[in-house]
C-alpha cells in the first residue's frame, strides 16, 4: 500500500454535479466531479473561506455559494459574477490535492505524492461507512467471502473516527457484503467500548 496516497470515497458516491465533504484528520476537503475527473480540494474559498462543498457544479466549474466565484478543474478562479468584464489574477487558485480513481475509490495524494495507488481493480462498490475507533493496524482488510474478496480501505476522519471504504472483488452479493462490513463495524466498536 502506498502510504503517499489515502482512500476517500468510492468513486459510485461522487456523481457529476455533486460536491462531497469529506474529511481526513480533522482537515475538509470537497471531492467533485468536473469532466469525468474527481477533484480534491481544501474546502474552502479562497476569496471569503466558505465551504466550497456547500457550492455547485456547473459547466465542469465549482462555483462557490457565497459570491458565485467560479473555479476550473485546474483550480484557479476562472471568473468572478460580479466583475464580469475582469481578467481574473492566475493566483486565485482553490487550495488543490493530486487525486487519482483506482479500484473503485477516490484517492487523495500528498502534494508530494509519489507513484499512484495500486489496488485491485475489477471491483464493485459496495459502502462507505463510519466507525468509532481510532485506527486499523492495517491499511487495507481482505476478508474473504463466498464467491470473491471484501476489501476494506480506511482514512482516519478526527481522532476517534475513520471511514471504512468495501469494494468487492469477484461473484460477491453485495448485500451480504454490506452486511459483513456492518457487523465487523459493531465488532471494532465493542472492543473499543471493552
Amino acid at each position: 500500500m502506498n502510504e503517499d496516497w489515502t482512500p476517500i470515497a468510492l468513486s459510485r458516491d461522487v456523481p457529476a454535479g455533486v460536491t462531497r465533504a469529506v474529511r481526513l484528520d480533522d482537515r475538509e476537503l470537497v471531492v467533485w466531479r468536473g469532466d469525468g475527473a474527481a477533484h480534491v480540494w481544501e474546502d474552502r474559498c479562497p476569496h471569503r473561506g466558505m465551504r466550497l462543498s456547500l457550492g455547485f457544479v456547473r459547466n465542469n466549474a465549482l462555483n462557490c455559494l457565497y459570491h458565485g466565484w467560479e473555479y476550473g478543474a485546474a483550480a484557479s478562479c476562472v471568473r468572478i459574477p460580479a466583475h464580469p468584464d475582469l481578467t481574473v489574477p492566475p493566483s486565485i487558485k482553490a487550495n488543490a490535492f493530486p487525486a487519482v480513481e483506482a479500484g473503485g475509490l477516490v484517492w487523495v495524494g500528498r502534494h508530494d505524492a509519489g507513484t499512484r495507488p495500486e489496488p485491485p481493480e475489477a471491483v464493485t462498490p459496495i459502502l462507505s461507512l463510519g466507525v468509532d475507533i481510532d485506527s486499523l493496524d492495517a491499511p487495507r482488510l481482505d476478508l474473504d467471502l463466498p464467491g470473491g474478496t471484501l476489501h476494506l480501505y480506511w482514512h482516519r476522519v478526527t481522532a476517534g473516527r475513520i471511514m471504512l471504504h468495501a469494494v468487492s472483488q469477484g461473484d460477491v452479493d453485495p448485500i451480504h457484503a454490506a452486511a459483513r462490513v456492518r457487523h465487523l463495524r459493531d465488532e471494532l466498536e465493542q472492543q473499543v467500548a471493552a
